[in-house]
């Protein structure tokens, strides 16, 4: 790496990208030009602005669709930079508009391109999305180097699309600083603002896309009431979608179950503090936040060990192999809620798991490759 070398990161479009997605971005583009010694360029679709971790902006989908696949492209051609980091895969086919530079790429997953290939057991995405994720796919191939957050989906590049082993270097998410546990007068404070005054509160936290499993979590919690009458459900992430509220007041538990929209990061905060358990059954993580940022809250997790959750949660949880497993599910949850020191062990060992993804070792090793490349 020469001293004048040049950097530019480029992230998603704020008002049309996940939570995760603007996060990775926001982390990449505020902390690397400290850890590099040097100028770091951030650039997005959105005119004018960069997203903050708190907001996402409120803008028209025709604006937003404009501004990304008629303007940015034109951006795109103009850039000038020695090696060009593009932070998620579903924008790899910003590299077809960029001129000169390495190339570097981070996959959080694969999920569209295994759906559309029928790797998966998911739905096939519309057709208007097919072009798009062969394009991703596409670009990818011609990285010079590729990012994966975990051993599970490096595997998957190697395995489904081709990538050699040599191109790919895994560097796991890191747990944000401000995820930590607060004093009991806190947490109290936090749980009478976002639970009331419910005896056992369960935290889901997960958009309703189909891998994130909440169904499965609902069913699990059903079968839970049998033994907790008292417990209630919480799912951070979006408003019960038709199917959701169907099995709902099939299972009896409409009631008892409470859907909060997306927060900011502040709030998120509150509430892994002031819950008694996460429960995350996934179908399938390419790497899984929510676990990590509560166990640095101090909040016990019960989680599903598919695809990249064993990596992240390793014996700091308690597991299930078969997310369908409700009956399973509802007995971890059960130990959890009413064993006091099976909650405090749980605690114990997820704070020392979240230790081990710490930024400072994240933003090294990214770093590391830039310096590699440039």
């Amino acid at each position: 790496m020469s001293a004048s070398s040049r950097y530019c990161i480029l992230g998603p479009h704020p008002g049309n990208h996940s939570y995760s997605t603007v996060k990775y971005f926001n982390f990449c583009r505020r902390h690397l030009p400290q850890t590099l010694g040097c100028r770091v360029q951030a650039r997005c679709p959105a005119r004018g602005f960069l997203p903050t971790d708190d907001a996402l902006p409120n803008q028209d989908r025709t604006e937003i669709w404009w501004q990304t696949y008629a303007l940015w492209p034109g951006s795109l051609f103009r850039l000038k930079s020695d090696c060009f980091h593009i932070i998620d895969q579903g924008l790899f086919w910003y590299s077809r508009f960029l001129r000169g530079g390495r190339r570097l790429g981070t996959v959080n997953d694969l999920i569209a391109y295994m759906s559309l290939a029928g790797s998966l057991p998911f739905a096939v995405p519309v057709p208007r999305k097919k072009f798009l994720i062969q394009e991703n796919i596409r670009q990818l191939r011609k990285l010079d180097h590729v990012i994966s957050p975990s051993r599970f989906t490096a595997d998957c590049l190697m395995r489904e699309v081709g990538i050699p082993a040599a191109r790919i270097t895994v560097i796991p998410y890191h747990v944000d600083t401000g995820f930590t546990p607060v004093v009991p007068a806190e947490r109290e404070q936090n749980r009478l603002k976002w639970f009331g005054t419910v005896s056992h509160a369960i935290l889901h936290v997960g958009a309703p896309t189909v891998y994130k499993n909440r169904p499965g979590v609902i069913r699990a919690f059903s079968v839970l009431r049998e033994k907790l009458p008292e417990a209630h459900l919480f799912c951070v992430g979006g408003a019960a979608t038709a199917d959701e509220r169907k099995l709902m007041e099939d299972l009896r538990c409409s009631s008892c179950v409470t859907f909060l929209p997306a927060v900011s990061v502040a709030e998120l905060r509150e509430i892994y503090t002031a819950a008694d358990v996460l429960v995350f059954p996934s179908f399938y993580e390419g790497f899984g936040w929510p676990p990590l940022e509560a166990m640095a809250s101090g909040c016990p997790v019960v989680s599903s060990t598919r695809a990249s959750l064993r990596e992240v949660v390793a014996d700091a949880a308690l597991t299930v192999d078969d997310p369908h497993d409700n009956e399973r599910i509802a007995s971890l949850l059960a130990e959890v809620l009413t064993d006091p020191r099976c909650a405090a062990d749980l605690t114990r060992r997820g704070l020392a798991r979240a230790a081990c993804f710490s930024p400072e070792k994240s933003l090294n090793e990214v770093a590391g490759i830039y310096r590699m490349l440039a």
